[in-house]
């Protein structure tokens, strides 16, 4: 008979210096019927002595004393079997929760009706780390289905789900193994008939230097294979299960294979390790999972030969060769490879270059920079500095937060607070997340007073000379509507993983984009811009400040080719110029790969823009063959609609 409420579960193993903070969060929050059930492994600290303190405050705590330590798998399973509640939820001992965890957890299970309900992480770092900030690790984008879910790398957490308890009886954890959540928590979301997502709340993961998990080549940690394998047992029955399977390849093999042997510094160490990892992986013959190929769509020349080549031999049996590799890569990136952004932007800095700025001589055209903000806190100061030491006159700020569950507005406020005597900034934050990129354009568009606007993403940066250089064309022709520069790409460190977008947007392969040009919107739309998307990223555009309503109202209703059909619009009110230097730099996050999913939504928005600029011209003969080569080349590299 089920019985309402949640049945909290805590394995602890010596974690004296955080077990009350953990328990504190679970205290404040708002739940009538609920137990905490813990399980000691063993302690040789005051974790057990912490616990009895608890107990005594606290009537709806119990405490299991293993004998013997078993590990977090066992001390589940046997604190399962106690458990009165219908939800199970799973907490670690040295992590904590907001104050709205099961609130908004048990409004998505049970709202939802579901099996599972998820919520996002938030990666903190203790002080063993240097030089790491906070991480919100977004646990579903777009649609909730198992694949979008499946697809984030904290799939297999169970700490950040609420459970149905009969699944978790069905697919017990695994006891004596590292890994044990991918053999049990995976297994739970594919065989799910439906699961429930919240971005209301999150959880607060720590990591630790010492902790087994963050232990670089840790022989413990080829685990992983036997929890992969009691996985695909509990699978292979599940239609579509293939599909799943590949996905769960890519998140636990092939980023594990990226990612972790590299962390090591010792050549021979990390040769046996390379040795034995792929003996254990070579039955996933990962270099044909297609999840690995459309990652390398998202790396720069370089790193796509590194990861391609690095894999290849390792798959190979080379594992010399790959080991080869990762010296020379590492060498690289530690000598070769700098970051564009200043190692210490504090904010004096940046009041600093308030002060100069509010000193500098107006340019001839008042200019607007606008930044949408959600989440980004981390980069706030970053981007605040790549304006303010343009060496343009800024003559207006304006930051706009769409309801960021970070500490973004803490940020913000400060920064509004200090710089406000130098230089004109405002703030304005939305009361409800309005969902949609365009929608937060529009309104620094409504709100910029300046005759051009800069749409500066909160996690962009650029180099000092952006905007002297989109405005000198301007000043010189005033029917330039958008003028742009090259787009770098870096990854969250500032590190350059892609010095120019120029072979990504010419698919032609015409050499347009090889000089500085001014061209009429118009003949550029014929040319370049009906068969794909020129402009790489809004950060590194400049325009002109006029009524765009009715456009924004027609990009609204695109999730990812909006910003395309955006641009042609605006291109066909005058002219549009580019200049040849990559100022511009468009931060990518994360290594997750775009969902089938979401690939094929993107591939029906680009038909529809296609059918827009159809409306706009009569598309030619080779413009139309030129269209459908694009939609075959789609096809079979995002391996949509039956195509490989």
């Amino acid at each position: 008979m089920k019985k309402e409420g949640i049945s909290i579960i805590i394995p602890c193993y010596n974690t004296e210096q955080y077990i009350e903070k953990c328990l504190d969060s679970i205290l404040k929050q708002n739940l009538e019927k609920f137990e905490i059930i813990l399980v000691d492994d063993c302690s040789t600290d005051k974790t057990v002595s912490i616990i009895k303190r608890y107990m005594k405050k606290c009537p709806y705590i119990k405490l299991i004393k293993n004998k013997e330590n078993h590990g977090a798998g066992y001390n589940r399973n046997i604190a399962l079997k106690e458990a009165k509640y219908d939800l199970i939820s799973f907490i670690d001992s040295d992590d904590y929760l907001e104050d709205n965890f099961y609130e908004e957890l048990y409004k998505a299970i049970t709202k939802e009706k579901a099996d599972v309900a998820v919520c996002d992480i938030v990666i903190k770092f203790d002080s063993s780390f240097e030089n790491q900030t906070d991480v919100r690790a977004v646990e579903c984008e777009g649609k909730v289905t198992k694949e979008n879910i499946l697809n984030q790398g904290h799939a297999a957490s169970p700490c950040n789900k609420l459970f149905r308890k009969e699944l978790l009886e069905k697919f017990p954890f695994p006891t004596g193994i590292m890994n044990e959540d991918v053999a049990t928590v995976l297994a739970i979301i594919i065989n799910a008939k439906k699961i429930a997502y919240t971005g209301d709340t999150y959880y607060n993961y720590i990591q630790r230097q010492k902790s087994t998990q963050n232990d670089t080549l840790s022989f413990k940690r080829f685990d992983i294979f036997k929890a992969l394998d009691i996985l695909e047992s509990r699978i292979n029955k599940v239609k579509g299960y293939k599909k799943y399977f590949d996905i769960i390849i890519y998140q636990q093999v092939i980023m594990f294979y990226l990612y972790i042997p590299p962390k090591e510094d010792k050549f021979i160490k990390r040769y046996k390790f390379l040795k034995e990892l792929y003996k254990k992986s070579a039955k996933y013959k990962i270099r044909q999972n297609h999840y690995f190929w459309n990652f390398l769509e998202t790396q720069g020349t370089k790193h796509k030969y590194y990861y391609k080549l690095y894999l290849k031999f390792n798959d190979s049996g080379l594992c010399f060769l790959a080991n080869m590799m990762i010296s020379f890569y590492k060498f690289y990136s530690r000598n070769l490879v700098k970051t564009v952004i200043p190692s210490k932007i504090t904010l004096d800095t940046l009041i600093d270059l308030a002060e100069k700025q509010s000193n500098k001589k107006e340019s001839g055209k008042t200019i607007s920079v606008v930044i949408p903000n959600y989440n980004y806190a981390d980069f706030m100061y970053q981007r605040v500095y790549s304006i303010l030491y343009q060496t343009e006159k800024i003559d207006e700020l304006i930051i706009l937060d769409d309801c960021s569950k970070d500490y973004s507005r803490e940020v913000i406020d400060e920064l509004v607070d200090k710089l406000k005597q130098y230089i004109n900034i405002k703030k304005i934050y939305n009361d409800v997340n309005s969902g949609s990129a365009f929608k937060q354009w529009e309104k620094g568009f409504e709100n910029a007073t300046g005759d051009y606007v800069w749409i500066a993403e909160a996690d962009d940066f650029c180099q000092k000379q952006f905007l002297k250089s989109v405005l000198k064309p301007i000043k010189e022709d005033d029917s330039i509507v958008i003028s742009y520069t090259d787009t770098a790409f870096i990854d969250k460190f500032g590190k350059i993983i892609l010095p120019s977008i120029k072979p990504e947007i010419d698919i032609l392969k015409s050499g347009h984009w090889d000089h500085d040009f001014i061209e009429n919107g118009e003949d550029e739309i014929k040319k370049y811009a009906y068969l794909n998307c020129t402009i790489a990223n809004v950060s590194s555009v400049v325009f002109k400040n006029n009524n765009y309503k009715k456009y924004f109202a027609k990009s609204g209703k695109y999730k990812q080719a909006g910003d395309w059909l955006f641009y042609v619009n605006v291109m066909k009110e005058g002219k549009i110029a580019f200049i040849n230097k990559p100022y511009n730099f468009y931060r990518v996050h994360g290594n997750n790969v775009t969902s089938l999913n979401k690939k094929q939504a993107q591939l029906n928005e680009i038909k529809m823009v296609h059918k827009e600029i159809g409306k706009m011209y009569k598309l030619t003969k080779k413009q139309k063959n030129e269209i459908e080569k694009r939609y075959k080349f789609l096809i079979r590299v995002w391996q949509l609609e039956g195509d490989k």
